[in-house]
C-alpha cells in the first residue's frame, strides 16, 4: 500500500508544555502514531506520513482520526518540496 505525506492543521490556542504533552498522547490514542507533532500559526500541524489506498482514504482517515480524539482540523496541506536556494 502506498504512503501519502500531507499536514493536517488543528485549531487550538496557546498551549503549555504539558498540554502539548497531552494532545500528543491523546492523538496517539487515537490512531494518529504516524504523524509527527509541531506548532503552526494557526495552532497545531500534524505532519503525516499515511499508507492507504489512496490519497483521498489517507487524508479522510487522518480527519477522522484527529476528530475523534476532540481537535477540530481546519484544513489539509499537501506537502511541498524544498526550493534549493
Amino acid at each position: 500500500m502506498p504512503s501519502y505525506d500531507f499536514a493536517v492543521i488543528i485549531a487550538s490556542g496557546k498551549m503549555s508544555h504539558e498540554e502539548i504533552l497531552d494532545a500528543t498522547d491523546t492523538l496517539g490514542e487515537a490512531g494518529c502514531t504516524d504523524a509527527s507533532l509541531g506548532g503552526h500559526a494557526e495552532g497545531m500541524e500534524l505532519l503525516f506520513t499515511r499508507s492507504a489506498r489512496s490519497l483521498q482514504a489517507a487524508i479522510s482517515s487522518a480527519i477522522s482520526d484527529v476528530e475523534g480524539a476532540g481537535f477540530r482540523v481546519i484544513r489539509v496541506e499537501m506537502q511541498r518540496a524544498a526550493i534549493p536556494v
